[in-house]
């Protein structure tokens, strides 16, 4: 099954929000509830340094393209966060916005949207619309695990050790063990 998606985002409760095309040309709209994968955040992560130069923050003039995952370019940029992406135009002219926010000094969030950018390097003049699209698209792959492949996080549940179908439930002690004092002591534990 192929799907285009054509917008999507990170809850806060860290589950995906869609919308999708179907390949019988259905606009499909899913509100996951399942935890997303890591690999789905770092995706999303990844497109922050492009949401700060797009929105035109202070950080974006400091940070090092030629080294992006430096420990330098994560301080710059953590109080910026993107939580979702959307497309429009068409195949021939993609346009992407992307939503985030940025975290005040006061601990207040400032929601932003990135104005509309043209994917194609051509047209935009952007230097970067190359890797920017490249990035849009790792995490609409993941998006697109999320939905068909149920690639979720893994959910740790709770184990009931009263349950009576408990394989471990008749288990004892398998062999008699020494308990530690009735071990004797060699001479050097002795003076000690």
């Amino acid at each position: 099954m192929s799907i285009k998606i054509k917008k999507a985002k990170l809850t806060k409760g860290s589950t995906v929000e869609a919308t999708y095309i179907d390949e019988d040309g259905n606009e499909i709209t899913i509100k996951g509830k399942n935890t997303v994968h890591v690999d789905l955040k770092t995706r999303l992560a990844e497109l922050i340094p492009y949401f700060a130069e797009l929105t035109e923050q202070k950080e974006a003039e400091r940070y090092d393209w030629e080294d992006a995952n430096s420990q330098d370019n994560i301080d710059l940029m953590r109080r910026l966060d993107v939580s979702g992406v959307s497309l429009s135009g068409d195949n021939n002219c993609p346009i992407a916005t992307l939503t985030g926010r940025r975290t005040l000094m006061t601990s207040k969030v400032l929601n932003l949207n990135t104005p509309p950018t043209d994917l194609d390097a051509v047209d935009s003049g952007w230097a970067r619309a190359d890797d920017f699209r490249f990035a849009i698209d790792a995490f609409f792959y993941e998006v697109e695990q999320y939905i068909l492949e149920r690639k979720w996080a893994v959910k740790q549940t709770e184990l009931d050790f009263d349950n009576e179908e408990d394989p471990f439930a008749n288990a004892g002690i398998t062999a008699e063990v020494e308990t530690i004092t009735d071990i004797p002591k060699d001479s050097a534990e002795q003076v000690a």
